[in-house]
This record gives C-alpha cells, sequence and structure tokens, in this order.
C-alpha cells in the first residue's frame, strides 16, 4: 500500500486525472480535474496537491489538497478534497492514511489547520477533525465546515 503524490511522480497524472475524474466528475465538469492537476504540477505554489493511493498497482484511492473546495469561507485553507476510497476496501482505515498524509503535507507546508466541507456526521470527527460551522455552494446549498487543528498533533 502506497500514497502516490502526484507532484513527486509526474508520470502518473494521465492515472490521477483518469481515476479522479471517474469518481467525482460530471460530463459537464471533466476538464475541471484535467486542468487542475495538470497545472497543480507547473505551480511554485504549494497548492494544489493530488495524491492517489495504490495497492499492489491498483488505484484504490484519492485526495487532493486544494485552496478551496468551492464553498464561501475562502478564508479558510487549505482545503481537503475528493477523499475517496474504493467501497471493497474501506472499513481498513486507509481514509485515515490519506487524511495523515495530507495533514503531515499541510503542516510541512507551514499552515497551522486544514479544513474540509462535507455532508457526513461522525467520519471526520474519528480524525481529529471538529466541526465549525456551514459554508455556501455557489450552486445553491450548504455544507458542514470541519478543521483539524495541526499544532495540537
Amino acid at each position: 500500500m502506497r500514497i502516490i503524490n502526484i507532484r513527486e511522480q509526474v508520470e502518473y497524472k494521465d492515472n490521477a486525472i483518469k481515476y479522479i475524474q471517474s469518481k467525482w466528475a460530471s460530463k459537464e465538469n471533466l476538464r475541471l480535474y484535467e486542468d487542475c492537476i495538470t497545472h497543480s504540477l507547473k505551480t511554485n505554489s504549494c497548492l494544489p496537491v493530488w495524491y492517489l493511493l495504490e495497492n499492489k498497482g491498483e488505484i484504490i484511492g484519492c485526495a487532493g489538497l486544494i485552496t478551496n473546495d468551492f464553498i464561501s469561507r475562502m478564508d479558510l485553507w487549505p482545503w481537503v478534497c475528493a477523499l475517496y476510497i474504493e467501497e471493497n476496501y474501506r472499513g481498513n482505515s486507509l481514509g485515515e492514511k490519506l487524511l495523515l498524509k495530507l495533514k503531515k503535507d499541510t503542516k510541512g507546508a507551514g499552515f497551522d489547520n486544514l479544513y474540509l466541507c462535507t455532508d457526513h456526521i461522525g467520519y471526520y470527527e474519528k480524525y481529529d477533525f471538529s466541526y465549525i460551522g456551514d459554508g455556501y455552494h455557489p450552486w445553491g446549498g450548504s455544507s458542514r465546515i470541519y478543521r483539524a487543528n495541526l499544532i495540537k498533533q
């Protein structure tokens, strides 16, 4: 089992685009992930960063660190996005492994907090994320916002 940072292993770029699109994109926004991942390899900024989780050559999960997850709280960053674990691998703490890697890289980049937005209640709390309020999406609707304080960790 290994976590692949696409910036560090750019040969995974096309696989990352295809996999993340298959889990998160619709036909209307396929280009969004392709464009974001491609340009993340060319920036001097520490964000965005995309990750794959691989097991014996098979991609079984993904996640990203981004500046904003289409949420009104643009005063907060960085954000966890696109966290996904294949269903037949769930229940093995693999989401936790990805979150720990994202926390480590976020802290290493000099950030004190890591944020995410979700409608899930009970999952992220297990991994030291605390609910801090609601945020609003450009398409309408809202999501719960969570923060992990990285100074305590």
